[in-house]
């Protein structure tokens, strides 16, 4: 019975060894996978923690239309952008002469230039060569026209004058007056006739003949000033006030007249169609007996302009906006929309499908497409649009109008208006946005929260007065447990979900423009006017570090979970900040204004940035830093592999063969021990002109900018006079095209003056060693 009792109890002890063997074996398996999920953890943050150190724009969106002329020619927008002509991504300028005006011929092969010293060009477009030039003061170009066949350009001007210029013979056909300041010009091909109505100030349009040399008519029915001329199947087609005209130009007899009940700000007549613009935004279309149509798509946009080319509509708005559209069944229908110039951009905002909210000096939201850089647009609010946020495809915009507006966001289509939010009594500066609230800061003063998505009212769930001065800007904790806003009256505060007041932090010296919370610690970074970035331990309140910039700092955010910052500032700078060493990593200066815009996203392994600033330029940025990383690692072995094989040349007295390699990776130093030694040869005299021929074969222009540094030294001089001396016979100014040509030209000019002064140094040698010699010679006579 005993040893039953005892083998029960072994058998039970056993057990037990192996209960607590398991929970042992599972116990170092968890720890195991904790160790492993650790270790994957830390290599994440690794890879989060990686330095950003280079940044490369990948897509611009460039402003190419700031108003004045504009011309489609074969699907080529022209445009008369900071004094020069731009086209596609060509510009056509003439030294610091400011292009006031331009006309491109009909087959789009050539264009005529006006600038402000009364100075027409006649230029080629095919390789920007002016072909003649004439002075045409004092006439003053309004407007220019090329006659059908481009062989006449005509020219009218505020001086009551029109000239008539045959561009095939470079020569003046004609010149006279009319009774007012030229408004518009338009021809009139009439079988073996050509004519030119001229469009006046004083109210009258003259019909002149080129073949008669004199005015025929004018055309004196107009009750105020006229806004456009079109000519068409034999008809003029002029508008004033609320009056379309029809004019038969053979009988020279007004035919028809068409009243609108809203003032015409300008016209087209396309496909058999009148399509009237109105200033505001409203498109009028009357077609052959059919009752005039309203179409208000372009509703808050003044119509300045339309254009037809190849069966396409082209409208241009107030906003510079140049819709490209097709007119079907009497309907207008947008086909795409092209942003002439975005004013100054005040926000950007990475949202799904890499889309992106624009918001710019304007009542105009717009979403771009950062596939293919399409845009859409629409007015979301009656002034200015100052910030936008987006969340669960709810875009919330913000705006000068004190208003506060949700949308429905709908791909690339226009968004549905949700709700508005009217609470300010002043401009809505800046907002953010969680998965419960709008937070809002206003020049009011005052800091408010509304419900992002149960509309019941219009007024706001909280409000506080925030600060003494206008606010900038205000966010959200990632724990959304805190509020954060900045001022004017340079303080950031602190505030809880009830808008009571937590912390003050105190430091800045100007107002305080941007504030980013950190996305791992207790830190707050904030941007300045008086040209730092400071950071905010904000347990207690007080200042960690504080980064100097060289401007005012106007945005900022954070990299790489916290271990690094990207700012932009007034003057154009982007700057990339190592938080642990306080220093500045890069800096990046594509913008030429103030950069208002920033936004980061991450794409899988990628980086992506946006910035927007004054000067109309949207740039995508990409991080590079691996890329450049490895392309510098190779540049430095490809150095050292170059080095290597130009003291292999050294060492074997293939003297010719380093100068050349040194001559080929600009290796000055290295190229001028290799000369040096040359010229220790007895056989320099033929070295000399074959090391000359093979780098004047490679490379001109390379070669000759080499003569010019060397000649610059006294211990290489002789060396370059040499090169040169061999060289000169080996160039044929004549075999190069027209701009390299101008460049060796100059270079020679400079090499022929350090040439001269070469000859005066070795003369003053000659002359110091003459006279020394003679004193020598005549002490010894006397002694």
């Amino acid at each position: 019975m005993v040893k039953i009792v005892q083998s029960a109890k072994l058998l039970k002890s056993r057990r037990l060894i192996r209960l607590k063997l398991s929970k042992l074996s599972l116990q170092s398996k968890q720890i195991g996978a904790d160790k492993k999920e650790q270790e994957t953890k830390q290599v994440q943050i690794i890879n989060e923690d990686q330095f950003i150190s280079h940044i490369e724009p990948i897509k611009q969106l460039l402003p190419f239309y700031q108003g004045g002329k504009i011309q489609i020619t074969n699907n080529v927008i022209y445009t008369c952008f900071n004094f020069c002509v731009q086209y596609l991504d060509k510009k056509i300028q003439h030294n610091q002469e400011e292009i006031a005006n331009f006309c491109v011929s009909n087959l789009n092969d050539y264009i005529a230039t006006f600038t402000k010293n009364y100075m027409l060009r006649y230029v080629r477009l095919n390789d920007h060569i002016t072909q003649f030039t004439i002075k045409t003061e004092p006439l003053f170009a309004i407007d220019m026209q090329f006659s059908p066949e481009d062989v006449y350009l005509a020219l009218g001007g505020t001086n009551c004058m029109v000239k008539i210029i045959n561009v095939k013979k470079n020569q003046q056909s004609t010149e006279f007056r009319v009774s007012g300041s030229v408004l518009k010009l338009q021809w009139i091909p009439i079988m073996r006739k050509l004519q030119v109505a001229i469009a006046t100030d004083d109210r009258r349009i003259s019909l002149f003949d080129l073949v008669a040399n004199r005015i025929l008519c004018g055309f004196v029915d107009f009750n105020s000033r006229i806004t456009h001329i079109q000519f068409n199947q034999h008809m003029l087609v002029s508008s004033c006030n609320k009056y379309i005209k029809f004019w038969d130009t053979s009988v020279q007899k007004l035919t028809e007249t068409v009243e609108f009940d809203i003032e015409i700000e300008t016209f087209i007549y396309f496909k058999n169609t009148l399509i009237i613009g109105t200033e505001s935004g409203d498109l009028h279309i009357k077609q052959q007996n059919k009752k005039i149509v309203v179409d208000q798509q372009f509703n808050g946009q003044q119509i300045l302009k339309f254009m037809n080319c190849n069966e396409k509509l082209y409208i241009v708005t107030s906003e510079l906006h140049i819709y490209i559209t097709e007119l079907v069944s009497g309907q207008i229908q947008q086909q795409k929309l092209l942003l002439g110039y975005n004013d100054e951009i005040l926000h950007v905002k990475f949202i799904k499908n890499n889309h992106l909210l624009l918001a710019t000096n304007s009542p105009f939201m717009k979403i771009l497409n950062l596939d293919n850089l399409e845009v859409i647009a629409w007015k979301a609010h009656y002034s200015v649009i100052m910030c936008c946020e987006f969340i669960d495809d709810l875009i919330v915009t913000a705006s000068k109008d004190n208003c506060v507006i949700i949308f429905k966001y709908k791909g690339f289509k226009q968004p549905i208006e949700l709700h508005k939010y009217s609470g300010h009594s002043d401009d809505v500066i800046s907002i953010d946005v969680n998965s419960k609230y709008i937070a809002s800061v206003s020049k009011d003063k005052t800091l408010k929260l509304w419900d992002l998505k149960n509309y019941q009212s219009e007024q706001s769930l909280k409000t506080v007065v925030a600060h003494e001065k206008e606010m900038n800007c205000v966010r959200f904790s990632p724990n959304n447990k805190l509020i954060a806003t900045s001022s004017q009256d340079r303080l950031i505060k602190l505030w809880d979900e009830n808008l009571m007041n937590k912390m003050i932090l105190k430091g800045h010296k100007r107002g305080v423009w941007d504030i980013q919370f950190s996305p791992i610690e207790k830190i707050l970074a904030s941007a300045s006017g008086d040209n730092t970035i400071k950071l905010w331990n904000l347990s207690d309140g007080s200042i960690i570090k504080s980064f100097q910039g060289v401007a005012p700092q106007l945005k900022v955010s954070w990299f790489a979970r916290g271990s690094e910052l990207i700012s932009t500032d007034s003057i154009g700078n982007i700057k990339l900040w190592n938080v642990k060493k306080q220093t500045c990593i890069n800096t990046f200066s594509q913008h030429t204004g103030k950069i208002y815009a920033l936004d980061i996203k991450r794409e899988n392994q990628d980086i992506f940035i946006v910035t927007g600033a004054n000067d109309s330029n949207l740039i995508l940025w990409k991080d590079k830093t691996e890329q450049v990383t490895q392309q510098q690692q190779l540049q430095q072995h490809d150095i050292k592999i170059k080095l290597q094989t130009f003291q292999d040349f050294m060492r074997d007295k293939l003297y010719l063969d380093a100068a050349f390699i040194a001559f080929q990776n600009n290796y000055i130093k290295h190229f001028i021990q290799a000369v040096t030694e040359i010229y220790k040869q007895d056989d320099y005299d033929n070295v000399v002109p074959m090391l000359s021929q093979k780098m004047v074969k490679e490379d001109i222009l390379k070669f000759l900018q080499l003569l010019i540094t060397l000649n610059q030294s006294k211990k290489t001089y002789q060396a370059a006079q040499h090169l040169f001396y061999y060289s000169i016979k080996l160039i044929n100014v004549n075999e190069f095209k027209d701009e390299k040509r101008e460049l060796v030209k100059k270079l020679l000019q400079q090499l022929k003056y350090l040439t001269s002064k070469c000859f005066d140094r070795l003369e003053n040698n000659y002359s110091s060693q003459f006279l020394i010699k003679f004193m020598i010679d005549k002490s010894k006579i006397v002694v």
